[in-house]
């Protein structure tokens, strides 16, 4: 963390926004506020990085403000081979796509939030779709993704109805495991 002078830097739970001490080992949300605004409102910035403080700038060294490391994400966003991708973003390419039962999940079955593999989605064919046509629907899909979102894809299509409604409950668009296909 630089220039304390000019930007407020804070450790929140990220649950209740309560505010941490930078402690070597505390964990939480960074928020951002910049001091040095003019003629418009100060803001605070909630990151969505997850942190640990590895050292709290007091213990007598050079640094005189805390270190953190990123190791995680407070919201669903994932770096795919450097591009910030929300699950989102993929549900609306999907959701266009002709053919398909506008269901979709990623599958983030790696550790963190970042990855330097293709991006793996499981979508749902249209109900009545024909799984002869998987092969173009699958190759369409992967395509609208990599113009639309700048990332490479790997889509597998799965029978309509395949995911459970979410009902009044909140969706996840992300897995963290790939889940049996049931011989698909």
């Amino acid at each position: 963390m630089v220039a304390p002078d000019h930007i407020l830097v804070e450790l929140i739970d990220p649950e209740s926004g309560d505010v941490r001490p930078f402690d070597v080992g505390a964990t939480g949300e960074l928020v951002y506020t910049a001091l040095g605004r003019e003629a418009s409102p100060v803001l605070r910035f909630r990151s969505g990085d997850h942190v640990i403080v590895t050292s709290d700038g007091r213990s007598g060294g050079v640094r005189t403000t805390p270190a953190v490391r990123c190791f995680g994400r407070t919201d669903d966003m994932l770096i795919v081979r450097g591009v910030n991708l929300f699950p989102s973003a993929v549900q609306d390419v999907v959701a266009a796509t002709p053919g398909t039962n506008r269901v979709m999940r990623v599958v983030a079955d790696f550790p963190g939030h970042t990855t330097q593999d293709n991006l793996k989605v499981l979508v749902e064919r249209a109900e009545g779709g024909d799984p002869k046509g998987d092969a173009v629907l699958k190759s369409n899909i992967e395509g609208r993704i990599r113009n639309a979102l700048s990332v490479k894809a790997d889509v597998t299509i799965i029978d309509a109805n395949f995911f459970e409604k979410p009902g009044a409950r909140k969706l996840s668009l992300t897995l963290r495991k790939m889940p049996e296909l049931r011989g698909m």
